[in-house]
């Protein structure tokens, strides 16, 4: 479902005229696009947010590969096209080359073990820790830094680690921006949002709608969690 399409959505529903022509760009940056319909833009992608938070979204999973390089420890998890940014949950990283699973450490552990560093071991990598930021372009937002240890040496150069998480969708800002998860419950905590922020129900309507945007979450996740019934096994060896 496009942004345009949420936002028209809450507006029949709180008996609002809707947006009638597509605007491009920045919805905030149109001048054709009124205050209020700007309001319904932005609880969109605040129901939005918690709708993504709210679960490991199939639809939400992205995969970030590294190229191993001989002697280089920290990587940054994006580019200039793309990246993980600072908000998101790991699923796995595993070597595609030879298939180790690295395994997250803090960075204490890290540290008691890369100093002094002429004592640090060079081979495959088999953990990984989160070590800051950086922006691989002033054009992007600022993606999370990770170190790899042991450090790689020769013998994995060129070896590439997929990085597995689930990443928030960016706030949608074009008319002709499509929603990634399930779009019911967000337009129903959109309007929920709407109905409080008018203050016209004395609260009634408004937690009658959130009852029913929690209920439609609810069954949202269901769904898709039945898709990774395995994720939830616990294995005793």
């Amino acid at each position: 479902m496009t942004y345009i399409e949420l936002i028209n959505s809450v507006l029949r529903r709180l008996r609002e005229d809707t947006i009638t022509t597509n605007w491009s760009g920045n919805i905030n940056d149109n001048s054709n696009i009124s205050g209020y319909h700007k309001l319904i833009g932005e609880l969109v992608n605040d129901a939005k947010k918690q709708v993504e938070q709210s679960h490991d979204w199939n639809s939400l999973r992205e995969t970030f590969n590294i190229t191993l390089v001989d002697g280089t420890m920290q990587y940054l998890l994006g580019d200039v096209t793309t990246g993980a940014g600072l908000v998101f949950n790991t699923l796995d990283v595993r070597n595609k080359t030879t298939g180790q699973q690295l395994e997250q450490v803090n960075n204490d552990w890290l540290n008691d073990r890369m100093f002094p560093t002429s004592k640090a071991a060079r081979g495959e990598p088999t953990k990984y820790a989160f070590n800051g930021s950086a922006q691989a372009s002033n054009t992007r937002e600022p993606d999370v830094k990770l170190d790899f240890y042991p450090i790689p040496d020769s013998s994995v150069d060129g070896d590439i680690v997929a990085v597995n998480v689930v990443k928030e969708q960016s706030p949608l800002k074009k008319a002709t921006d499509v929603l990634k998860v399930p779009y019911q419950p967000v337009i129903l905590g959109a309007w929920a949002r709407a109905i409080a922020e008018r203050g016209e129900d004395g609260g009634t309507q408004s937690s009658i709608v959130a009852e029913e945007a929690f209920n439609s979450l609810n069954q949202a996740i269901m769904l898709d969690a039945g898709n990774f019934e395995y994720e939830r096994d616990w294995i005793i060896g």
